[in-house]
């Protein structure tokens, strides 16, 4: 009878660290997952943010945006030029200020990342970042 209790409870501690090592599993497995998204949304976010600067500066040295903006692929949609660069999408809004002086063209590009759910078709967009940019240009008397 003895040698029975005995076998029982090392099949129960047995049965114990295989449920240890299965829970301790699934944390890593969810910890790996997660590392792996915020890896490729890091990606996504630096690409974005290289374009939006050269955007930002192309428009800061161009004399006619609306035409260096058609140039580099956007589209004009209500107000705002947009790009779709796969994995994120670019807006520009722009508004010219005319000041005593001169004007103050300024606007802003932003960058929203595409979220993608494998039960989902799509999801709603998330803002990654706001790039502000402006020119000033005035009157020559």
């Amino acid at each position: 009878m003895g040698q029975k209790n005995r076998s029982n409870v090392l099949l129960v501690e047995i049965l114990i660290a295989v449920l240890f090592f299965m829970f301790s599993a699934t944390v890593l497995v969810r910890v790996f997952s997660s590392s792996r998204l915020l890896t490729v949304r890091s990606g996504v976010e630096t690409q974005a943010l290289k374009q939006a600067q050269d955007i930002a500066d192309e428009l800061y040295a161009s004399d006619d945006p609306d035409e260096t903006l058609q140039k580099r692929g956007f589209v004009n949609s209500h107000g705002a030029w947009t790009q779709d660069c796969g994995d994120f999408t670019l807006y520009v809004t722009s508004e010219t200020v005319p000041t005593d002086a001169g004007e103050l063209w300024q606007g802003e590009v932003r960058a929203f990342y595409k979220l993608r759910d494998p039960s989902q078709a799509r999801q709603a967009d998330t803002e990654l970042f706001a790039l502000p940019f402006a020119r000033y240009k005035g009157v020559r008397s």
